[in-house]
């Protein structure tokens, strides 16, 4: 009767030691901490200036045959990339009165001068407005023009969709002419403002 209890009590001793192996089979950890995130930044500024507004012309006494030239230097300084946009661009004309060389050549706002009756923006030209792809001034083989026409035709918006990568420079220059045409005389006096507004946006169609 001993050796009978004996064996059983050596048998239940292995199973005990059988279980205790099978909690102890093989495992590994591996770790991921310290995710971090940050955002990055759309910033635009024109010739240096950022948040401030950039006055390019301050033209006075034009006539016919005049030519002035300028170029915007539209700065990414942001750490993406975007797309440049011309936005709610605005001509405000002005009839200042009438000098006897306008009345003679049938200007028929004299009688009413003032905000939005002048004439100088139907023969001034904006020809051409452009990307300046090396910034010179001058447009070149392979430059896209933006409007080239009139200033009192002009568009509000052109979506160009211009790519910038983050820390670069786009070139955009205005060349404004005053060609000689039979219409001259109505625009003695007259004064006009262009407001233009670019807009870097992250993706095209914004």
């Amino acid at each position: 009767m001993k050796r009978i209890l004996l064996s059983t009590l050596i048998v239940l001793g292995l199973v005990g030691a059988v279980a205790t192996a099978t909690r102890a089979a093989f495992s590994d950890t591996e770790t991921s901490t310290g995710n971090t995130f940050a955002a990055g930044t759309l910033d635009l500024d024109v010739d240096g200036n950022n948040g401030t507004n950039t006055v390019k012309f301050t033209v006075t006494n034009m006539q016919s045959g005049n030519q002035v030239i300028k170029t915007y230097r539209l700065n990414n300084v942001g750490s993406i990339n975007g797309y440049l946009d011309l936005e709610n661009i605005v001509v405000t004309s002005n009839e200042n009165g009438c000098a006897e060389p306008e009345t003679e050549a049938l200007d028929t706002t004299c009688s009413t001068p003032g905000l939005g009756e002048g004439e100088l923006q139907n023969v001034l030209s904006l020809s051409k407005l452009f990307w300046d792809t090396n910034c010179n001034g001058w447009v070149e083989a392979g430059e896209t023009s933006i409007y080239d026409g009139y200033v009192g035709a002009i568009a509000a918006n052109y979506d160009t969709n211009k790519l910038v990568n983050a820390g670069a420079t786009q070139c955009v220059t205005a060349q404004f002419n005053w060609w000689s045409n039979a219409n001259d005389n109505k625009a003695m006096g007259d004064d006009l403002t262009l407001d233009i507004n670019f807009e870097l946006a992250q993706t095209t169609a914004q």
